[in-house]
Formats: structure tokens, sequence, C-alpha cells
């Protein structure tokens, strides 16, 4: 536009200069002052109305600099020419697609970050300074740490988790690591994964736990081998016992004696059989937990009437969701081994002592006897299936508690209390989903 306006004067004053000269030099004098008087004017409000659209250019460029996407540039079309216009419509379709890149990528963001900080994996990812950059919540539940950015990651395994150090060559293991609050050793998954970001190097630690994992898939296997082998015996019992409760009706009426304690030999050992059987299937037919709110202290109470022990709790009354009846059958699993590790003690009053307390969001019941403990390679085998150090005990009852614990998403962990006797601790959470 302003090209044209320039070649209409530069035509006004060629036409004047052919009119005007040489007969009437001061018209043309007049003429030429005004023409280039115009040509100033227009030229200086083109440049003028420049230099305010880069100033809103500027303006709107150092918004974005400063992450503001919100800043919309005002597009009138007044005294604008095309391309000025162009140019304003395309820095605001520019901030359009960028505000909602960025709306879509903090979208992403908070997924991503509410994703690592429900997984029970502990992430925590290093920078090339071995600080400690970025951690999830596992992590921080993990070093009992309220807050780990910042922190030397060095230094944090030396003070909490010397474990971890031997395995720092390591970038993808089956790890054993003691745990401080249980007192006992799980099984981790390590890995570690080298990247760059900025251009700097960076780690990214990974811990997931798979000791709840490897029990579940232990249990299937034995569930399995038991129905597998309580299948071939059931089979090959009931004929066995017909043919000798007939063998023991033949011998009787032939009156033979020797044959009578034959049969009835075999006849025992069949029933003790059958009952070896039977306790065994216990596991192979424990189904999911039904649910339902009931009173712990209650049962507990209940159970004082089978069983001597002291029970320790705050108040008359604790509401806990999850299934009664198993979990009655968790503490008189608990309860018989208890007495059984001090026989000498079964009529006195502290037998041993359960008590219940709550800790956080999880519920602690914790069952001591007052025997002589465990030896630790007993405890490390304590809840394998058939394994028993009784003369007559199956291996069955803490394989079964184990379980019963893991399908309320709890845990149960052994230890030898400090003075004296074994101490089995469970802890449940107050809510089971």
């Amino acid at each position: 536009m302003l090209i044209v306006q320039l070649i209409l004067i530069n035509i006004a004053f060629i036409v004047s200069f052919s009119l005007l000269l040489p007969s009437s030099p001061w018209l043309f004098s007049i003429s030429s002052i005004l023409l280039i008087t115009l040509a100033a004017m227009r030229y200086q409000h083109y440049h003028r109305q420049t230099h305010q659209i880069l100033q809103t250019l500027l303006h709107g460029l150092r918004n974005l600099q400063d992450g503001d996407f919100s800043i919309t540039l005002a597009d009138k079309k007044t005294n604008k020419s095309q391309s000025q216009s162009e140019v304003l419509a395309l820095f605001n379709q520019v901030t359009d697609k960028l505000r909602q890149e960025k709306q879509s990528l903090y979208q992403r963001e908070l997924l991503l970050d509410k994703v690592v900080n429900a997984s029970d994996v502990v992430t925590v990812l290093v920078n090339h300074r071995d600080t400690i950059i970025f951690a999830n919540r596992a992590a921080e539940y993990f070093f009992n740490q309220k807050s780990m950015l910042g922190m030397s990651w060095t230094t944090l395994l030396d003070e909490k988790l010397p474990e971890l150090i031997p395995h720092n060559d390591k970038d993808n293991a089956i790890i054993q690591l003691l745990l401080a609050e249980t007192k006992t050793e799980h099984s981790w998954h390590l890995s570690r994964h080298h990247l760059k970001l900025h251009g700097s190097r960076h780690q990214l630690t990974l811990l997931k736990p798979i000791t709840k994992a490897m029990h579940q898939q232990e249990l299937q296997t034995w569930k399995k081998v038991i129905r597998v082998i309580n299948h071939e015996l059931n089979n090959s019992i009931a004929p066995i016992s017909s043919m000798c409760h007939s063998g023991n009706i033949l011998a009787e009426r032939l009156n033979e004696p020797q044959l009578i304690r034959v049969f009835a030999t075999i006849s025992k050992r069949i029933n003790k059989l059958a009952e070896f059987i039977q306790s065994y299937s216990q596991l192979a037919r424990l189904s999911q937990p039904k649910k339902q709110e009931f009173d712990l202290i209650k049962t507990l109470k209940q159970l004082q009437e089978l069983y001597l022990f002291t029970l320790s709790c705050q108040g008359n009354s604790l509401m806990f969701t999850g299934d009664e009846s198993q979990i009655e059958q968790l503490l008189i699993n608990l309860l018989k081994n208890a007495q059984q590790a001090c026989p000498d003690k079964v009529n006195a009053e502290k037998s041993c002592v359960v008590s219940v307390s709550s800790q956080q969001d999880k519920l602690v019941i914790t069952v001591r006897d007052f025997g002589t403990g465990m030896p630790v390679e007993v405890l490390q085998k304590a809840f394998l299936p058939y394994y028993s150090t009784k003369a007559d005990g199956s291996g069955i009852g803490l394989s079964i508690c184990r379980e019963i614990s893991d399908g309320h998403q709890g845990q149960i962990t052994l230890n030898n209390h400090p003075k004296g006797g074994l101490q089995v601790d469970v802890y449940l959470p107050h809510n089971v989903n």
C-alpha cells in the first residue's frame, strides 16, 4: 500500500514538473514541497505503525519466553497491511498451538507422576553429580525419608541400605535385601538404566519387590502338586480300605487272630494316611477372602476360651474388614504353634501373649511365645509347605497363615524375640480392597 501511494506522489510530481516549469516556478516549488511533505508524513505513519506491530510482537515473544502461552495479539484490520495482519494471525495461531501442546504435556506429566507414585517399584533418578533429582513415594517409604531430592545417592546408601552397595555394578539382577522394618530378607529385581537428559549423564535405578509374587507362584505350584497327590492317593486308598475291611470280616469269621491284627494295622495306617491327606487339602482348598466388617477383639476373646494367652490391646472393640473365618484360622494356627513351643507352660498364665496395635494405616497382630525360639535356618524355611521340625507336624499351618495374610494384602513375619521365644507379626491393612 505504501509503495502505491509513493508511486502516485511521484506521478503527481512529474505532472507538476511538466506543466508548471518553466512558466510557473513558484507554483512548482509549492507543489513539490507539498508532495514531499505528504510523502514524509505517509512514510512516518507507516514507520510508526510498523514499530507498534514490532513492539507488540516483541511483547508477545517475551511472554512466550517466560512460559506464558495465554497471550493473544489484537488484530484490528484498520490501517494495517495484509502482510502485517497475516503476521499477527500467524503469531496467534502459533501461541494457540503451543498452549494446547503445553496443556497436553502437563496432563501427560501429571498422569505419569500419578502412575509412578502409585507404583510399588522403588524409582530413583540420579544425575552426573550423584545427586537425586527424582524419587517416587515408594522410594521415600523404602528409605524412610520425607524428601530425597538433593540428597547424595552414595551417602543415602551408606546410611540406609549398605546391602545395595555391592550390587552397584549390576544393571539387571535379582538380589536379596534385609528390610529393617520387618527384619526379614526379601527378593527384589534390580535394574539400572543410563540415559542423557539435557546433555548430562543420568542413572535411573529401579527396585521391584518380587517376594510376594514368588510366594504366590510357589504356593500355586504347591497347590497343583497337592491336588494331584490327593487325587492319586484317594484313588488308591478307597479300594485298599474296602479290601482291608472285607479281609478283616473274613478273618473274624475264620477266627484268625494274626490276620485280624494284620488287617487292623493296615486299617490304622490307612486312616493315618487319610488324615495326612486331609490336612494338606486345606491349603489347596483355601479360597479368596470374603470381606466383611467384624470385631477383631471379640474374636480374640472367644479364642481365649480355647487357648490360654494374654491379650494386650487398647479398647474393648476394634472393627476390621476382612474374612473373619480366615483370620480366626490364622490366629488358631499361631496359638497352636505358640503353645506347642512351650508345653511346660500350657497351663501357665503367660504361655503366650497376643497384642493388637495400629501403625499408620496398618493393623499389627503380634503373637509371642516363651519357648526356645527358632534357629536361623529354620526361620528361612518356616513358610515352606511340608517343612516341619515337629515329629507329628504337617508343615502346612504357617503356609496357610501366609496365604491368608497375602489374600488380605498383608504380610507375616517370624523373628526370635530378644528376651527369648518366637514372635510372629501379622501386618494387615485396615481397608482391604
